[in-house]
């Protein structure tokens, strides 16, 4: 997607994509045929690319991505960093893992102010709550009357660019 600011009329590319969960190839020549498409529509200029690469940190697809000298990781260039889980999740709310296979790619020309996982962005009322159908914010809310729920097998990664 080509975005262009209305002042600056400076001009922003966002690419998204999903990575095979099975193929080790398919997600290698995936790497491989993104970083060609943003050369060839992009060009130089600042670019994001955003997805499920169903990769983690270790792999070698995201290797071929984040050796690039293209693209950069956001986990790994941000100033202020909330990462206290990876990325996914299996729908259980308390699960646990360093993976990170959803990942925030940008060119060099960006500040990374903040990067987060975002593990407890969604719950509903539950017993008291539940029953008066009261939310209670932005006054003060009592977690024991909210469920944690998971919208996705992935936890939502944020970043904010500058």
């Amino acid at each position: 997607m080509k975005l262009e600011s209305n002042k600056t009329h400076e001009t922003l590319y966002v690419f998204n994509t999903h990575f095979d969960h099975h193929g080790t190839t398919a997600r290698l020549e995936g790497a491989r045929l993104i970083l060609a498409k943003i050369r060839e529509i992009a060009g130089g200029r600042p670019t994001v690319l955003t997805g499920d690469f169903n990769v983690d940190q270790t792999s070698e697809s995201y290797r071929r991505i984040h050796d690039s000298q293209f693209l950069a990781d956001g986990f790994e260039t941000a100033e202020e960093r909330y990462a206290l889980n990876g990325t996914a999740n299996g729908f259980k709310v308390t699960a646990y893992t360093d993976r990170r296979i959803d990942h925030i790619f940008h060119t060099r020309g960006f500040k990374v102010l903040r990067y987060g996982v975002l593990t407890d962005s969604y719950r509903s009322p539950s017993g008291d709550a539940a029953e008066t159908g009261s939310v209670a914010f932005p006054r003060e809310m009592k977690f024991r009357n909210y469920l944690p729920r998971t919208p996705s097998d992935h936890f939502p990664v944020l970043v904010e660019l500058e």
